[in-house]
């Protein structure tokens, strides 16, 4: 049986939108959808979706020859244009591999937006799962940054 990894991730990115057109891109699973995959070749299927305090998403993560990984999200502090705190418990193959307490904080820097973002993780599957979680968030923060410049478009 191996060890359960303990990591904290924190990321942060300045986008040119205010905190409210952000946090309209996190509440939204359509605008979601655009942004949070974190390669071409793969995306998120959310079979169902209450951006909501007490309220549960579920998705997929797809990519093709790989057993989907999948995520049950749960809010647990949602204020409006300021703050997302949700739990969330990863599955890949069927088989749990990861829980996360997830926060994200908006505040307002210069004309537009400053994210950041923190994860407790932990990995029932050594360090592979802190490993996706760093690569999955920093690419789909990046994204979301292209999301937003389009929509200014």
């Amino acid at each position: 049986m191996t060890a359960i990894a303990h990591a904290t991730i924190v990321m942060e990115r300045s986008y040119d939108a205010s905190p409210a057109r952000v946090f309209s891109a996190w509440a939204d699973v359509e605008s979601r959808k655009h942004w949070s995959a974190p390669a071409e070749n793969i995306r998120i299927e959310y079979e169902s979706a209450d951006f909501r305090e007490g309220g549960r998403d579920f998705s997929r993560c797809i990519e093709q020859g790989v057993a989907d990984y999948t995520a049950q999200v749960h809010y647990i502090d949602i204020r409006q244009d300021r703050r997302i705190v949700f739990a969330e418990d990863v599955a890949h193959g069927g088989v749990r591999v990861s829980a996360a307490l997830t926060s994200v904080e908006l505040s307002p820097r210069g004309g537009g937006a400053r994210l950041l973002l923190t994860m407790q993780i932990a990995s029932f599957d050594g360090a592979e799962m802190e490993k996706g979680y760093q690569f999955g968030w920093s690419a789909a923060l990046d994204n979301l940054g292209s999301h937003l410049a389009g929509a200014n478009s």
